[in-house]
């Protein structure tokens, strides 16, 4: 089904809520997130594939890939020979993995408090690799490499556009897959902040 802007429309059945207790705390982890953002980005993979990918040893993942699968967020996609060996590959349950809506049960606060934290530390590491990429863009249109935060006091309708955006943005980097171009990480926060009373004397 196509949209007016020439776009597909998208499926909701292609999106899992993450709400499972279990499942939740899986993703507590960078890296257990960090597998699950590459097989989404790069389809379904093999472990040695994967581990390329993430930059890591293959023996550094299949802990964390066992835990994925038994918790039913990964499962296996068929196999391929490579050096004449059979593979496993691997891909999620799902095209679309979100764990918003398991915000609005307070009992999972502090399992999604650490999710955020894994997410921010692999924020870091991932800027930190961007800043040595030999395909990094600085500036223009297709700026790849950058960073931002600002503290103000958005409207209700300015929140609505706000969010509105940061949905676009993430159904542009989940339909996107021009694969001659570099991976690239995207990673947010949206938070009220409380604030301290301010003294006239200060």
């Amino acid at each position: 089904m196509k949209r007016s802007d020439g776009r597909a429309e998208r499926d909701d059945r292609d999106t899992y809520w993450v709400l499972r207790k279990d499942q939740l705390s899986c993703l507590a982890s960078p890296v257990r997130m960090d597998i699950v953002d590459h097989l989404v980005g790069r389809g379904p993979m093999s472990i040695k594939q994967l581990a390329a990918s993430m930059g890591r040893q293959p023996s550094s993942i299949y802990y964390h890939m066992n835990m994925l699968v038994k918790a039913d967020l990964v499962v296996e996609a068929g196999s391929q020979v490579s050096n004449r060996r059979a593979e496993v590959l691997y891909e999620t349950i799902s095209p679309r993995m979100r764990l918003q809506k398991a915000l609005s049960d307070p009992a999972n606060h502090e399992t999604i408090d650490r999710t955020v934290g894994a997410i921010s530390r692999q924020a870091h590491r991932d800027f930190v690799q961007g800043l040595s990429h030999p395909r990094a863009q600085l500036e223009g249109d297709e700026r790849n490499l950058g960073f931002f935060r600002l503290i103000n006091r958005p409207s209700p309708e300015s929140l609505r556009e706000i969010n509105g955006y940061i949905e676009r943005i993430a159904e542009i980097l989940w339909e996107e897959r021009d694969m001659e171009q570099p991976l690239i990480a995207f990673a947010w926060t949206l938070t009220p902040l409380h604030e301290k009373a301010v003294s006239g004397d200060d």
